[in-house]
């Protein structure tokens, strides 16, 4: 019998960078299989009243999750923790460790993250790919950090990579170089192509889930955002909207 795993997007992680810092706006995923409420990263502090709503949009709350997946300890995917006090915290043993002490380069892993899982339930997984939940096992994808890791997931119909940024975005796969390879550049290639070779749907960091066939992506679900630019003194604001939704003809010719 096939396990029952049901994968819902929360928020879909942004592909967007400035010429000073990338915006930090990861994938948020629920996983839901043998009575375990799962989420998928917590995303930075901005994103929190998004990720509360998503969740009210399920029927759900912050106390309904019993179960934190980290897949590494950088800033961006850790900042809501405090929203699930209760909740087992699952990450990679080489990421706690090495977040005591993280390099003097490594603005990615924040001092603090320590800090914020010192009281919490934590299950530190070791550096061998192992199956956590009925039809949910874990992939080793080191690189963009020391010991990142995602999740294969099998679902009813096809197999499921939640690679978080080890595929930054889909342009990682078309160009087959790993965008964002903070720590391990050489780890990071290896990382990516064990990640398209290892399912038929993909969740990467900071994009949209996609398939890729032939290599050819074929996004399967849109986003819309807003970005606003706020002027002094006066107070005007600029704003640059950006959608992947295509307009109809009629909406076009307003």
């Amino acid at each position: 019998m096939e396990p029952n795993v049901k994968i819902d997007l929360l928020i879909p992680g942004l592909p967007a960078k400035t010429d000073h810092f990338l915006f930090g706006i990861c994938s948020l995923l629920l996983i839901r299989t043998a009575g375990r409420t799962i989420l998928f990263d917590t995303g930075p502090f901005r994103i929190r009243p998004f990720l509360i709503k998503a969740l009210e949009d399920l029927a759900l709350s912050p106390k309904d999750i019993d179960t934190v997946f980290l897949t590494h300890l950088h800033w961006d995917h850790v900042e809501n923790l405090d929203l699930f006090p209760d909740a087992e915290v699952l990450t990679p043993r080489s990421e706690f460790e090495y977040a005591a002490a993280p390099r003097p380069n490594d603005w990615g892993t924040p001092p603090y993250v320590r800090e914020i899982l010192r009281d919490m339930k934590v299950t530190l997984l070791p550096e061998q790919e192992q199956e956590i939940f009925p039809g949910v096992r874990t992939l080793l994808l080191p690189g963009h950090s020391i010991g990142l890791q995602g999740l294969v997931i099998d679902t009813a119909n096809e197999r499921a990579v939640l690679a978080s940024d080890a595929l930054w975005s889909a342009r990682d796969a078309t160009r087959a170089i790993p965008d964002v390879a903070f720590f391990d550049p050489a780890k990071a290639q290896t990382s990516l192509d064990k990640a398209l070779a290892a399912g038929d749907v993909f969740y990467p960091g900071h994009d949209r889930p996609f398939r890729f066939t032939n290599g050819i992506v074929q996004y399967l679900t849109q986003y819309r955002y807003e970005l606003s630019f706020p002027f002094q003194p006066l107070g005007q604001s600029f704003s640059l909207g950006i959608s992947t939704e295509r307009k109809t003809s009629a909406e076009s010719q307003r």
